[in-house]
């Protein structure tokens, strides 16, 4: 049994996009011999987390939780007079874009490096992960096993520089994360990314330096999510669903305007949409105006447990991504459960990567994040679904083969036998 160091900030009780392809790797690494040792926080900080995750974790896995700083009394209103302060707020603008490179999490390398050190030195692993984002992890790995030979290698659940989540406040601050991820690139023995155009991404810029890279699609725990035949139990409406977070610059505007545009023509359809997740508060102002009223509804935060049966009460499910620099080359974490879920599925995505596993093998819809594009392509859906001609998965072996955590995971552990080879 070969032995692995994984370290990550995203691990549960936090909550993300990422947690999930987490949860896999330390799932169904060892059914390959991979042993996975998790090197995680203590406490997450700023994210929001869900006890219940826990509860689905190995049984017999090794997980070390590191503190990241002190709790201080008095922080929530520490951050809410900092908003308030235009002095405040300029030093933190300051601080989170050109003193904590590449991220916050960089504040937490005095606290897990030793750790890190101690584990490589007593139990001789044969490879170091880290994964990013956060990716001031990538670095803090580097550090950890610079002074052996042992193979690290990032995993890039979203890119770095490419990612349509970030936002770069001036050239300066981007140059030095490029500097930072032409590092980490020309130090690893390998790189995992989730779909082949953002392994493309490190092939095309970094081609003299960059070493082998490996697709590990973002899974489905087939445990977990399972192909649903049952109806959908309220037949008189077409239900459509989305689940996740929107934050930072990601916020479900076009989608909010293209709904708008639907009901204003629509008055009388049958379209519910139910959106559970984190939601920014102007966006949920929207849903109490009209003609969203009753008809777009914010169901919260779902815990992990129940997300399949949210699921399985949606005709449609819904993926969304903001046109921005790098969204061609993302592919959401949710995709893989929409698609053996046997739902239809409608991708409200930039063409590109997404969109490719939406449409095959899903057979699902895709459209640009336009408003007018989006109030026309609910129109065709429920005309569709009135005809009883709503388009589903039905190649369920190839999304067995591609998307599913137990095959992803093996592609995964023979990478990694490959870069811990001497």
């Amino acid at each position: 049994m070969k032995k692995l160091i994984l370290l990550t900030y995203t691990f549960p009780p936090l909550s993300s996009g990422g947690t999930p392809v987490v949860m896999n790797m330390c799932r169904y690494l060892p059914a390959s011999d991979w042993e996975v040792t998790v090197v995680t926080v203590e406490k997450p900080r700023g994210m929001k987390t869900d006890p219940s995750l826990l509860d689905d974790l190995p049984g017999n896995l090794k997980v070390i939780r590191v503190p990241h700083g002190k709790a201080g009394a008095g922080k929530a209103a520490t951050a809410e007079n900092s908003q308030k302060n235009p002095l405040m707020k300029m030093v933190k603008f300051v601080a989170h874009n050109y003193i904590l490179i590449p991220d916050r999490v960089i504040t937490w390398r005095k606290q897990v490096l030793p750790v890190l050190k101690k584990i490589i030195a007593e139990e001789k692993p044969h490879a170091i992960m880290s994964f990013g984002p956060h990716h001031s992890l990538h670095l803090i790995a580097i550090s950890a096993a610079k002074e052996t030979a042992l193979p690290f290698i990032p995993f890039f659940g979203d890119l770095w520089l490419e990612d349509s989540y970030v936002e770069w406040p001036s050239r300066l601050n981007r140059l030095m994360e490029s500097l930072l991820e032409r590092k980490v690139v020309r130090r690893a023995r390998g790189i995992v990314a989730t779909t082949e155009a953002s392994t493309g991404y490190f092939i095309d810029r970094y081609e003299n330096i960059c070493p082998p890279v490996h697709v590990a699609e973002n899974a489905y725990d087939p445990r977990r999510i399972k192909r649903s035949d049952s109806p959908v139990p309220d037949p008189e409406h077409l239900t459509a669903g989305w689940t996740g977070n929107f934050f930072g610059n990601h916020s479900p505007g076009e989608l909010l305007e293209g709904l708008e545009m639907f009901f204003a023509r629509n008055p009388q359809s049958k379209l519910r949409i139910k959106m559970a997740g984190a939601i920014d508060s102007a966006s949920l102002k929207r849903l109490s105006r009209a003609p969203l009223t009753d008809k777009v509804t914010h169901c919260g935060h779902l815990k992990w447990n129940e997300v399949p049966l949210f699921q399985r009460n949606c005709d449609i499910l819904i993926g969304y991504l903001n046109p921005r620099r790098g969204g061609h080359l993302k592919n959401a974490s949710k995709t893989a459960e929409y698609l053996v879920s046997g739902r239809t599925i409608l991708g409200i995505v930039p063409e590109g990567s997404m969109a490719e596993r939406i449409r095959n093998p899903g057979r699902g819809y895709t459209v640009h994040p336009d408003a007018e594009q989006i109030a026309v392509m609910f129109e065709n859906m429920e005309y569709q679904w009135k005809t009883s001609d709503l388009r589903v998965p039905v190649d369920f072996a190839k999304i067995e083969e591609k998307f599913s955590a137990v095959n992803v995971m093996k592609k995964m552990a023979d990478f990694l036998n490959r870069m811990a080879a001497p």
